[in-house]
């Protein structure tokens, strides 16, 4: 009886043993996949890129609307906005869908101009449900007052308490409410006015495992750092992705100016690469 303990405790240690060996071997692969600079991995849309030479193509096509412009940008072709009418969308995809805990990372080249806008806020890209100013379902990253800035409105989720729980009428409404819009989070930058009539890469990667995976950067550099790991929550919707437009046509809030190259992946891209794109 011993010998089968003694041997089942080996047992047991080996494949311990075994298991450990994996997941450090899994740990050290994507450590290494994430140290390299890969600008096309994961890379799930582009968009205001003709012109360029770099090969890196991806994301349904964008539908413009309205007076936007397309001119020469930065290095390629870029959409020149009026901050009044006009509209560039691009149809909801599963792509685009970046459900609870899903980390991603957004960036363009900018040319903003001043002008009166509402509440300071210009946008660069939005995916949004809003509900007035608030509460909404998804991400922006915009300017306010010139300075970069971004918006998250992950959903709430089933959330049901024991009082809850002692009443079967609450249980339709909170299942019906689990996808409900939700308040907004602002993370405004400390970065200087971005309206200074000059190109200027601007980017929100996200890593929401980690207490600092929220970064803002201003061409290459980061400029703010926030904790997302409370907002762990869906932020898929159905709404199209706008590219210098606002979701809400009742605010005056659409952008003035040059967006060009803007970039979606679907995980968290390191200073590294960062740098490297405001150096493209």
């Amino acid at each position: 009886m011993k010998s089968k303990t003694r041997l089942l405790g080996r047992l047991l240690l080996v494949m311990a043993t075994f298991l450990a060996v994996i997941i450090g071997i899994d740990y050290w692969w994507q450590s290494r996949i994430e140290g390299q600079v890969d600008l096309s991995r994961k890379l799930i849309g582009r968009w205001g890129t003709e012109g360029r030479t770099d090969g890196l193509i991806a994301g349904a096509p964008a539908l413009v609307t309205g007076d936007v412009g397309r001119v020469a940008g930065r290095s390629g072709r870029a959409f020149l906005f009026n901050g009044a009418t006009g509209k560039v969308s691009v149809p909801d995809g599963p792509e685009l869908a970046f459900g609870a805990g899903q980390d991603f990372s957004v960036m363009a080249w900018i040319q903003p101009m001043r002008t009166e806008r509402s509440f300071g806020v210009m946008s660069i890209v939005e995916k949004r449900k809003v509900g007035g100013i608030t509460t909404a379902r998804g991400y922006s990253l915009h300017l306010e007052d010139g300075q970069l800035s971004c918006q998250l409105a992950p959903a709430m989720g089933f959330q049901i308490t024991r009082a809850d729980l002692l009443a079967p009428k609450r249980w339709l409404a909170l299942w019906k409410n689990r996808n409900a819009l939700a308040p907004v989070n602002r993370f405004i930058s400390p970065a200087p006015d971005l309206r200074d009539g000059n190109f200027h890469h601007v980017a929100l990667t996200l890593d929401r495992r980690s207490t600092t995976g929220g970064r803002l950067y201003v061409d290459g550099k980061v400029v703010r750092i926030f904790d997302p790991t409370k907002l762990g929550g869906s932020l898929a919707n159905s709404e199209p992705l706008l590219i210098g437009t606002h979701p809400d046509p009742t605010l005056h809030c659409n952008f003035k100016g040059l967006i060009e190259d803007v970039r979606i992946y679907s995980r968290t891209l390191s200073p590294a690469e960062i740098e490297r794109a405001a150096l493209q």
